[in-house]
């Protein structure tokens, strides 16, 4: 589970982070093509304006200097530039002769991040030189004004892969809990028989009473009806896809309830049914036969002596409805979803000496999942309802 969570993370980590990041280029490489377009335009038009040795334009952000070259292309002097404050004319003449002795293009603006100056040759013999460091320094600001903002973000990121992470394999993960528990309910209750079956075993051996037989024989059964429900589950979790075609709904239902009438019978418990006629339904017939049979086989052993069972099914405007319902035995409001988890009982003492595992509603419910369909239990004023919505 921590590997899958550990993969979860990562991935969203990394693609949220590749997002952020992308927007973090982008916003810095669309201010940086704007200030480049900038000073390309200014040393356009200075070198349009060249012609006019005298002019001094002011371009903002930006320091210009028109310096004019002599006939064999070296410094002659510093004719203008765009503020009227000193400059060191010494210093521009230091950064002309340098430009002029190394340049390899006429034309030149360079890395804005770390290019003290852009400059540009003219066809009258002089030299546009531009002062960068208004565009390195505003530049730089937004370097680390998005970066602090990326950061942030970044931590923006943990966070939400974090909670989506959780998000994401709650599921996965109260599924491998459920796994762990039904694996643990499961040996929990094979241990039971095999230490009675082992302990009459030897006690058989020591004394040849029949009635140990009869104990390794009731056990026996018992665990055999528990893999027996085991195996049922497993096997309609396992398959995806069930096969499914048209059924009378009425028919089979009425058919599955009069196998019962002996039981009844038996037990003394009056049954009551109101099936409405030719309500056909596409389902897996085998499944809806075994879910009338763990609904019916509880609701018996639910009911006291004397009590009442009532099977009802009908449609209700677009849906079909299956009624089980009981008198006898209460469900308590708590325990009404509850009971149909695996291994969940309500009384165990009472489950252990019936021979029952708490596997039969959870089974019920998986076959009607599987035919996406709702399954609910209702107890009020003594009767409990099993109601199955098609």
């Amino acid at each position: 589970m921590k590997k899958l969570k550990s993969k979860v993370f990562f991935t969203i980590s990394t693609i949220l982070t590749i997002f952020v990041f992308a927007v973090f280029l982008i916003s810095n490489a669309r201010t940086y093509s704007e200030k480049k377009e900038n000073v390309k335009s200014v040393l356009d038009k200075m070198i349009e304006l060249s012609d006019n040795t005298n002019s001094n334009n002011v371009f903002m952000d930006f320091t210009v200097y028109n310096i004019i070259l002599d006939e064999n292309g070296m410094y002659k002097e510093t004719v203008s530039h765009t503020y009227e404050d000193v400059i060191d004319i010494v210093k521009i003449k230091n950064i002309a002769n340098k430009i002029i002795k190394y340049h390899h293009s006429k034309y030149y603006i360079g890395n804005l991040y770390n290019a003290k100056y852009s400059y540009a040759f003219t066809d009258n013999n002089s030299l546009i030189l531009m002062d960068n460091s208004e565009v390195k320094n505003t530049l730089t600001k937004t370097l680390i004004t998005t970066s602090i903002i990326f950061i942030f973000l970044e931590s923006c990121v943990i966070l939400t892969s974090f909670i989506l992470t959780s998000w994401i394999t709650e599921p996965v993960n109260e599924s491998f809990d459920k796994q762990k528990r039904f694996i643990a309910d499961a040996s929990h209750e094979l241990k039971t028989p095999l230490t009675v079956i082992n302990a009459s075993v030897e006690a058989y051996y020591n004394d040849k009473n029949e009635k140990w037989i009869h104990n390794i024989k009731e056990e026996t059964e018992k665990m055999n009806k528990l893999v027996i429900e085991l195996l049922d589950l497993a096997k309609i979790e396992a398959n995806k896809k069930i096969l499914m075609k048209e059924e009378n709904l009425s028919k089979l239902t009425e058919n599955e309830i009069l196998t019962y009438e002996s039981l009844f019978y038996e037990k003394k418990i009056k049954l009551k049914y109101n099936i409405k006629k030719n309500i056909k339904y596409t389902c897996n017939g085998d499944l809806i036969r075994q879910l009338l049979g763990i609904l019916i086989d509880n609701s018996i052993k639910h009911t006291n002596e004397n009590g009442n069972v009532t099977v009802n099914l009908y449609k209700s405007n677009k849906d079909i409805i299956l009624e089980v319902k009981n008198d006898g035995d209460e469900i308590k409001k708590e325990d009404e979803q509850k009971i149909f988890e695996r291994f969940y009982k309500i009384d165990e003492s009472r489950n252990r000496n019936e021979n029952r595992y708490g596997l039969g509603l959870a089974i019920a419910k998986d076959i009607v999942e599987k035919h996406n369909a709702k399954i609910s239990a209702n107890s009020k004023k003594g009767i409990t309802t099993f109601k199955v919505t098609f």
